[in-house]
Order: C-alpha cells, then structure tokens, then sequence
C-alpha cells in the first residue's frame, strides 16, 4: 500500500468513526504532513483523492471540510487510469509522446484567458496494447509544480489528482470516428469508433486543466454504482428514475 493510500484509509476512518464530523474543519496539509510523518504531497493526494469521493470539500478562505450527508447524492470520481486498467488485471504501461510549455495556440485557449499552458500528450497500455490516449492542458499559472514534472514515469491524470486540488467538474462524453492522432497512437483504421471523454476541471472556478482522453470503442467500459438505497415515506427523493 503506498503510504498516500495508509493515510487516506486513516482520513476515512475519522470521517465514518464520526471522529471528523459533518461540517468538521480538517487540519491543515502541514499539520496533517507533521502528524504522518510525510511530505505535503501525500497529504494532498490523499485529501485530493476524499474530495473526488465527495467526502471532503475545498472552499476558498474556508479551507477542506467534512461534506454533510444527503439523502442521495450522484458524483463522477475521476478516475486514475492506472488503477482501471490494473483492476482489469492487466498490466498497465505508460509513454510520454510529446509535452511543451507556453502561452500555446489551442482551440481551447479561451477557457483559460490567456494563462501559460503546458500540453501534454501521452499513451496509457493495458497488456502492452494501446489503451487510452490522454490529450491534456494543464494551467501552470495555477499548479507551477507542472513546469517541473518531466512526466516521463508518471501521467498528468495520476500526477494531478495527488497534486491539484479541484472544486468542480465538466464531464462531456460522446462517440466519436478516429482520426489523426487517435487513430495513430490507439493502432486503428481512420474512421473506426472511439469513445472520447473531454473534461474540464477548475478551483474556485478557475479552470485547473482540461484533457481530451480517446478510448478504442472495443477498449471501454462505463459502470455507475450507487450505495444501497433504501426508499422510505420520508425520504420519497431516493427512487430509481
């Protein structure tokens, strides 16, 4: 277990031990760091990981608190593609294809008014076959830490959530015809279909990065889960819809 993930379970047992109550102001990152003996980044990961999980969240000037529960709440976690593909059991490999820096032309470059923009491209496997490629922009006006980060061993989708905390989330998801770059790097026919993802994360309202990743159409998968939901007279919201 990475030491991230040892901290993260000790953070989850506070928050259901009713240890940190709903509402309940979370230590600092140095202090927390202090406490577990570890650097600020792991704290970060770990927080930036319950923040995902809908546990924690971040307010400007207010610091991370303890989400209050509802009756039935919908969240996408976004995922570490890694662990997707280890889950499948399949080993998982990674390539860094291309990564500049700069104010760059993109046809995005409004949603982030003129911020410098570091662009990376890079390729997930899954058994030594291409699995995803992830087309991404990240804002180093707001995460500076990225101009450091060769990303040669590690992709931004997994250095970012340990790194950048986010407030919200724009998912968009549709099918799509590979071409290009796509069609190169995922080894398919121009035309074949592909499924796309384009996300755009932000803090405070201010975009964080924004990542096209492209899947072979044969290569993904879409699976929703909720907890068990129990419908009572006063609670009529939890229906199946």
């Amino acid at each position: 277990m990475h030491r991230y993930e040892a901290i993260r379970a000790e953070l989850l047992n506070r928050i259901r031990s009713n240890v940190w109550p709903p509402g309940f102001s979370v230590p600092r990152e140095e202090d927390l760091a202090e406490e577990f003996g570890v650097a600020r980044g792991t704290v970060r990961r770990a927080l930036a990981s319950l923040v995902a999980a809908g546990l924690l969240e971040r307010r400007k000037r207010a610091g991370t608190r303890v989400v209050e529960p509802t009756s039935h709440q919908s969240t996408l976690k976004i995922p570490i593609i890694r662990h997707e593909i280890e889950t499948q059991g399949r080993q998982y490999g990674y390539r860094r294809l291309s990564a500049s820096d700069g104010i760059i032309t993109h046809d995005h470059q409004d949603l982030f008014a003129g911020a410098s923009l570091r662009h990376i491209v890079c390729l997930h496997l899954g058994d030594g076959s291409p699995y995803q490629l992830e087309n991404r922009l990240i804002n180093v006006d707001l995460v500076p830490e990225a101009l450091n980060e060769a990303f040669a061993e590690i992709s931004p989708n997994e250095w970012l959530l340990a790194q950048a905390p986010y407030s919200s989330v724009r998912t968009t998801m549709r099918a799509a015809a590979a071409h290009g770059d796509a069609a190169t790097y995922l080894a398919l026919p121009t035309g074949a279909p592909v499924f796309v993802i384009e996300r755009i994360t932000r803090l405070d309202g201010v975009p964080v990065t924004h990542v096209v990743m492209t899947y072979s159409g044969s290569q993904f998968e879409l699976v929703t889960e909720t907890d068990d939901l129990r419908w009572t007279r006063n609670n009529p919201a939890v229906i199946a819809r």
